[in-house]
C-alpha cells in the first residue's frame, strides 16, 4: 500500500533513486498543466504524469539513465516492489496506474497517446500485474527468510477493499491529510459526475478490473496540522479536548481551501478563508470552525456523487476525532459508520496479500474478520441542516469571488 500519485525515478541496474520523489500534492508543474488546459487537455497537478515529465526535463541523471536503458519511472509501490524483490520485479497494478494520468482505463493498459504527450517510453514504466498476486519474493538476507511479495495497491483502493466496498454503489470516505470518497462503479468504466474522476479500484486475475468514481477534499487533516503550526492547537491529539470547549463556532465559518478546492469545483486558485471573527472569538471557536469546515467539504463530496441513502463508511486518521465524526454526521445528515481499524489502508493491503497466499479463499472471508464499526448518529433536523449548508455555500461563493478579484484577467 502506498501513496498513489507520488512520482519516483530510479536506476534499474542499481535500484538507486535518481532524484527526490515528487509528492502527490506538489504543484510545481502548474504552468505545464495550464499550458495543457489551454490546448483542451484535462490534466491536473495531482496525477504523476506531469511530475514524471518534469523529472525527465529537469534531472540530468534521469536523461542519462534513459539513454543507457536503465531508467525506471513509477509510483512508490513499483519502486518498493522492485527493491523488495531484489531488483527483479518492477510492477504495479491498474489501481495505481490509473492515478498516473498515463493509463487507458478501457484498454486496461498504458496509454500510447498519453506516453507520447509526456515523452515517456513504456519501457521505463512498471509492468501491469493483478492487485493480488505473488510477483516475487524478498531475498532471505533482507528479512531473515524469503517472503512473498503478494499485493500492491493504492491507499484509497486498499481502504475501499478493507471497508467492504465490493459492490456497485457502495462507498467509503477516508479522511487523512486530504479526504477521498470512492464509490464502486462496477466492472465497466463509469462516466464521472462533475469534479470527480474514474479510476480502477483493483484488478483480480480471476475476474478482471473493477472501477470507481473518486472525489477529493484537498485539505482535510492538513487543516488541523495548520492549527498546530500557527499555535492554536498544541498538537493534533488535543483537537477534541479544545473543540469540546465550544459547542458551536459562535458564527465563525472556516473554508479549508488551503491548497485550493477539490470536488466538485476543482478550483486550484481558491484559498482558505475565515469569516465571522469578532473580539469575542476564542481559539476553541476557530478549532470548531475548522472541524465543521472539513465536515462541510466532505458533505460537498457526498452531494457531488449523489451517494445512495445509507450509512457513510469512514476511516483515516481524522476519523478518530469524536468532534469531527459528529460534525460529519450533522453536515451529511447520515449515520457515520467508523471503521474499528481507522488505518484501513494497511488492513486492505493485508487482505490483498492474504488472498494471494491462501490465507482467505475470497474477499468476503477476509473482510468478515474485521471488527464491527461504530455508528455515530446526527441530531440536527433537516431544516437546520439546510440552513447551515446554505451558509456554507455562501462562504464558498465568497472565497471563489475573492479568487476572481485577486487573479488578473488574461
Amino acid at each position: 500500500m502506498s501513496q498513489r500519485a507520488t512520482a519516483v525515478a530510479w536506476d534499474a541496474a542499481s535500484g538507486r533513486p535518481l532524484a527526490p520523489a515528487i509528492g502527490w500534492q506538489d504543484t510545481r508543474t502548474g504552468p505545464r498543466v495550464q499550458e495543457l488546459a489551454a490546448r483542451g487537455i484535462p490534466v491536473g497537478t495531482m496525477p504523476s504524469a506531469t511530475k514524471l515529465e518534469w523529472l525527465l526535463t529537469h534531472v540530468p541523471a534521469c536523461r542519462e539513465a534513459a539513454r543507457a536503458a536503465r531508467l525506471r519511472l513509477g509510483t512508490p509501490d513499483a519502486w518498493l516492489t522492485d527493491r523488495l524483490c531484489g531488483g527483479g520485479a518492477c510492477a504495479t497494478d491498474a489501481g495505481q496506474a490509473s492515478c498516473t494520468g498515463l493509463f487507458d482505463l478501457r484498454k486496461n493498459a498504458w496509454s500510447a497517446a498519453a506516453l507520447g504527450l509526456f515523452g515517456i517510453d513504456a519501457a521505463w514504466l512498471p509492468r501491469l500485474v493483478p492487485t493480488s498476486g505473488v510477483v516475487g519474493e524478498s531475498p532471505a538476507s533482507l528479512l531473515g527468510a524469503p517472503v512473498p511479495v503478494a499485493a500492491r495497491a493504492g491507499d484509497q483502493q486498499a481502504a475501499s477493499f478493507a471497508q467492504g466496498v465490493l459492490a456497485p454503489g457502495r462507498a467509503k470516505l477516508t479522511i487523512g491529510t486530504s479526504a477521498m470518497l470512492d464509490v464502486h462503479a462496477g466492472d465497466t468504466v463509469p462516466r464521472p459526475a462533475r469534479g470527480t474522476y474514474p479510476l480502477a479500484l483493483w484488478d483480480f486475475a480471476s475476474s478482471g478490473p473493477s472501477y470507481c468514481i473518486e472525489g477529493t477534499v484537498i485539505t482535510a487533516g492538513a487543516a488541523v496540522d495548520w492549527l498546530v503550526q500557527i499555535g492554536v492547537l498544541p498538537d493534533a491529539g488535543s483537537l477534541d479536548a479544545i473543540a469540546a470547549a465550544a459547542p458551536c463556532s459562535d458564527g465563525v465559518v472556516f473554508v479549508p481551501a488551503l491548497q485550493g478546492l477539490g470536488t466538485p469545483l476543482l478550483d486550484t486558485a481558491a484559498r482558505g478563508a475565515c469569516f465571522g471573527i469578532t473580539r469575542g472569538t476564542r481559539a476553541e471557536h476557530l478549532v470548531r470552525a475548522v472541524v465543521d469546515g472539513i465536515a462541510h467539504r466532505c458533505a460537498d463530496l457526498v452531494d457531488a456523487v449523489a451517494l445512495a441513502p445509507g450509512a457513510l463508511r469512514v476511516d483515516g486518521g481524522l476519523a478518530r476525532s469524536e468532534a469531527f465524526v459528529a460534525a460529519l454526521a450533522e453536515a451529511t445528515g447520515r449515520t457515520v459508520s467508523r471503521a474499528a481499524e481507522t488505518e484501513t489502508t494497511a488492513l486492505g493491503a493485508a487482505y490483498f496479500a492474504g488472498l494471494a497466499t491462501g490465507v482467505w479463499r475470497d474477499a468476503e472471508s477476509a473482510i468478515a474478520t474485521a471488527v464491527a464499526p461504530t455508528c455515530i448518529e446526527g441530531r440536527m433536523g433537516a431544516t437546520e441542516r439546510a440552513a447551515r449548508r446554505a451558509v456554507w455555500q455562501r462562504a464558498i461563493a465568497r472565497v471563489r469571488e475573492t479568487t476572481r478579484e485577486r487573479t488578473p484577467a488574461s
